[in-house]
């Protein structure tokens, strides 16, 4: 009985093991989803800007209205709360965006332009702060290694 009872605690540490590995890799995945999604829409956005650069007024219209749709699926999916409020904060100039590309005026090229550094803080502006805090701290070690080397020297 004492061999049943350990066996069976043994299979119930393994699944439960198991299904917290399937948990977080559904996580994982559900992350670089979202971040794809996130860079789809800076592309879309990118071709609206540029789009408009050509004074092709039209096109940059339909980009435009695909990337505020993207903006508007994203933030309703989404769990973050900054991000929702920020992706929110683009979506309320989608109208003001909109009636100046129908108008064809000029005035939209800076908009955009500016629109697409604003997205671009929030689409990768996590990935830039992990990144410069991994190579501030391989600067560090770099720079310690680097003096201990001339110390040495």
């Amino acid at each position: 009985m004492k061999r049943f009872i350990i066996v069976a605690g043994i299979l119930v540490a393994i699944s439960l093991l198991w299904y917290i590995s399937l948990y977080i890799s559904k996580r994982n995945c559900d992350q670089l989803d979202h971040n794809l999604k996130l860079a789809r829409l800076l592309g879309q956005l990118g071709m609206a800007s540029y789009e408009v650069n050509r004074n092709n007024y039209s096109n940059a219209t339909q980009w435009s209205t695909v990337f505020f749709n993207g903006v508007r699926d994203a933030a309703n999916n989404t769990e973050d709360e900054s991000v929702k409020q920020q992706l929110e904060s683009v979506l309320a100039r989608r109208d003001e965006i909109t009636i100046d590309l129908a108008k064809s005026n000029p005035a939209v090229k800076e908009k955009l332009a500016q629109m697409y550094v604003n997205f671009y803080q929030i689409a990768m502006g996590r990935k830039i702060a992990e990144r410069a805090s991994i190579v501030s701290s391989g600067f560090r070690i770099g720079r310690k290694t680097l003096l201990h080397q001339e110390n040495a020297a």
